[in-house]
């Protein structure tokens, strides 16, 4: 049996932390031991279907929107009470969400994070490109260098093996090898930029698409058909949904489900999308 569906970002979103939820590893790690989340759209789901809410305050680090590249109004504040940029990110970011055998833990420093993050563990962060072969990449414009936050968690997972996840919808497909996006511009090397300058990382770890999302969940066949799209829901992919018939239409109905699904309000700075060099946070 074949069915055609159309998700929106938010919706895909809403899928794949579904399916990053449903992975024996994930399962393991927040019955046994830690889950740590990066805040994102990516991810924002996942603390909701964990806790029953959604979470209050910074839910997301930095965006991308019409004018540029930028922080959350959350996350400037957060740069401006705490230097960001001018200490090390492992000890002065606090907003990671850590689960630990379930129970949601915050205001851990980043750096104690991963010194104890061991290979039974998770660590789960949205990404922003991801490449035909199935490789992603992270933006990163902290002003600390290494990579910013993510190039931390790197670094700790080639020390301790814990894994790391990466749900990124279909949105996000550039048509170039991450890598190759990665050379095109190094750390602070835009001599102009809409927003905050940033640099492409690129990232080893388990990638989650709409694809691997509705396989993991009910063992059906996605292929994306068309993206885009207009009225505001700009970035949606149609799939083709094959299987059985009773595990389509229970992936169907599921789908159905989630139409409509909504992020929380974001909030950016009155100085929202001006033109670097002109940046001041």
């Amino acid at each position: 049996m074949k069915a055609e569906v159309v998700l929106t970002p938010t919706e895909s979103k809403k899928l794949i932390s579904d399916a990053v939820l449903s992975l024996d590893c994930v399962k393991n790690a927040l019955e046994n031991g830690t889950v740590a989340i990066h805040p994102s759209s990516s991810t924002v789901f996942i603390y909701e279907k964990l806790t029953g809410r959604m979470p209050g305050g910074l839910f997301v680090c930095g965006v991308v929107n019409e004018k540029g590249l930028a922080g959350s109004l959350e996350a400037v504040e957060m740069i401006r009470s705490r230097g960001l940029g001018k200490h090390d990110p492992r000890e002065v970011s606090k907003e990671t969400w850590v689960f630990e055998k379930g129970e949601l833990r915050t205001g851990i420093p980043l750096g104690e994070i991963l010194d104890n993050l061991t290979g039974d563990d998770v660590y789960i962060k949205g990404c922003n490109a991801l490449d035909p072969y199935g490789k992603a990449g992270v933006l990163f414009s902290n002003p600390a260098g290494g990579g910013g936050t993510i190039g931390k968690v790197m670094a700790a997972r080639r020390k301790q093996d814990f894994r790391v996840l990466f749900p990124v919808g279909l949105e996000k497909l550039i048509p170039v090898s991450i890598n190759e996006a990665a050379k095109a511009i190094g750390f602070m090397k835009a001599d102009l930029a809409m927003g905050i300058p940033a640099a492409l990382f690129p990232v080893d770890g388990t990638v989650i698409t709409e694809v691997s999302a509705l396989e993991a969940l009910y063992g059906v066949r996605a292929t994306p058909i068309s993206a885009g799209s207009i009225g505001g829901t700009g970035g949606c992919v149609t799939l083709v949904i094959e299987g059985e018939e009773p595990e389509v239409r229970e992936c169907f109905s599921y789908l159905l489900l989630i139409k409509g699904a909504k992020l929380p309000e974001l909030h950016l700075p009155p100085e929202d999308g001006p033109v670097y060099p002109k940046l001041s946070i």
